[in-house]
């Protein structure tokens, strides 16, 4: 699967649908999309890592707004529907926004929206290399803090996937 939205893969028993009552939950398929959606995340912080290395990644695969990426639109979409009413699925918002919180101060101090604070010999010299490596030394410690963010992230899906595996039919 590539970059492509993960609403294709639902199956939902929409005839449970009751003002009161969630809807059956297909466990195999929650399983499915959740381990999509983490699959898709792992996608994005890895184009996010090549982009701190030097690699030059397009906007698409990297989206800033976290309704924006596959992950997030699946979260708001199809997950939403399909496992909004168990209690962990909330656990999930915090970390993933914060991801994109996180995210946006690297694009922007990338490309050069942030001002980046240089000392020493690189501020006499205002030299275009010394503000891209002040620039990638930056991005890379936002990086760290990101890294440590879908870590958490991935535990609330973890925590997901067992609150799936434990859920019964009400």
């Amino acid at each position: 699967m590539g970059d492509e939205p993960l609403n294709n893969v639902t199956k939902i028993d929409r005839s449970s649908f009751q003002q009161d009552q969630p809807p059956r939950l297909d466990k195999r398929e929650a399983m499915s999309q959740i381990r999509a959606a983490k699959s898709a995340h792992m996608r994005w912080r890895a184009y996010a890592q090549a982009l701190v290395s030097g690699v030059e990644v397009s906007d698409e695969k990297i989206p800033v707004k976290h309704t924006n990426c596959v992950f997030g639109q699946w979260y708001h979409g199809q997950g939403k529907i399909m496992l909004g009413h168990l209690d962990s699925y909330e656990g999930i918002y915090t970390p993933h926004e914060m991801l994109h919180a996180i995210y946006e101060r690297i694009y922007n101090t990338l490309h050069g929206e942030a001002e980046v604070k240089t000392g020493g010999l690189a501020r006499l010299c205002r030299g275009k290399a010394a503000r891209k490596e002040k620039q990638y030394e930056l991005a890379r410690e936002y990086m760290g803090e990101l890294i440590g963010v879908s870590e958490t992230l991935l535990k609330a899906l973890e925590m997901l996937e067992q609150e799936v595996r434990e859920y019964d039919e009400p």
